[in-house]
């Protein structure tokens, strides 16, 4: 993180057309403080959608890890055997 990325709350209020050419311009984030802290983060569209895209793939993954652990545990059962107690629950016939 550069010094130039990171600005004061009156001063992102005041330069605020600067600051989102800025973020536009080097792709890089730009991080707004109020009383000295971290209050906000700006990002660019691309930038954004870049890590809810890597934020979605890591989900996906740990979604699979814990499926293979489940079936490893034996905690799983055939889709065929749940469409049958589905079918059953709600009285359709299916067809074999």
């Amino acid at each position: 993180m550069r010094s130039e990325d990171i600005r004061a709350f009156t001063e992102y209020r005041a330069h605020l057309a600067e600051c989102h050419r800025q973020v536009e311009k080097t792709g890089r984030p730009l991080f707004v403080t109020r009383d000295g802290r971290p209050s906000a983060v700006v990002l660019s569209p691309d930038a954004y959608d870049k890590l809810a895209e890597q934020a979605q793939h890591a989900a996906d993954a740990a979604a699979i890890r814990r499926s293979l652990e489940d079936i490893k545990a034996g905690r799983g059962r055939l889709a065929r055997e749940t469409l049958n107690a589905i079918a059953a629950k709600l009285g359709v016939k299916r067809k074999p």
